[in-house]
């Protein structure tokens, strides 16, 4: 995926500013995409550029002028092309860091690996209770704007990261146990 179709997406909902896409992205699609609010401003310009997004600009009484981006119809059918064109390859592309640290941990001291894999279980474990934060809110959310069909979506796809965490979890603590051995 690239950003602009996450972005896109979200301006199906409703328009947005710049700072309600940042916030719509880390609440919703954070667990699938990261986005630094810098990439997501940018990408914005260039959606205007090519005609995806027009905006307008709202007058405020107190602060800044607000931004408000909307998708075109040249938008939604870039969006629509996007969503049915499956890739032949669904599998998420590996970039991980951490576990090519693991993978080289013949080269650090048992009880450090240990920690930072603790460490790596503590965030996961934070990850889980963000989920559950993120599933109430699109709950209410749906509830409040009448979006339940789409909650419905999202769900599976908060359902799907949860699953990942939880064996993200799992192996930790069975490597946790198996670091302890070789101590």
């Amino acid at each position: 995926m690239s950003l602009r179709f996450g972005l896109l997406g979200l301006l199906t909902y409703s328009d947005m500013t710049g700072y309600d896409l940042n916030k719509a992205f880390d609440s919703s699609l954070q667990f699938m995409w990261n986005a630094k609010s810098s990439q997501i401003y940018r990408e914005l310009g260039k959606m205007e550029e090519e005609g995806f997004v027009i905006s307008r600009i709202e007058p405020q009484d107190k602060g800044f002028d607000r931004k408000v981006y909307s998708i075109t119809p040249s938008g939604k059918q870039a969006f629509q092309e996007w969503l049915e064109a499956f890739p032949n390859d669904l599998a998420s592309p590996v970039r991980d860091e951490f576990v090519v640290r693991v993978f080289f941990g013949q080269h650090l001291s048992t009880e450090d690996l240990a920690f930072e894999i603790q460490r790596f279980r503590r965030q996961k474990q934070e990850a889980l209770q963000i989920l559950d934060g993120i599933s109430q809110s699109a709950q209410e959310a749906a509830e409040h704007d009448g979006l339940q069909e789409s909650n419905f979506y999202w769900e599976l796809t908060i359902n799907k990261a949860r699953k990942e965490i939880r064996a993200e979890i799992e192996w930790a603590d069975e490597t946790i146990k198996e670091l302890e051995k070789r101590s």
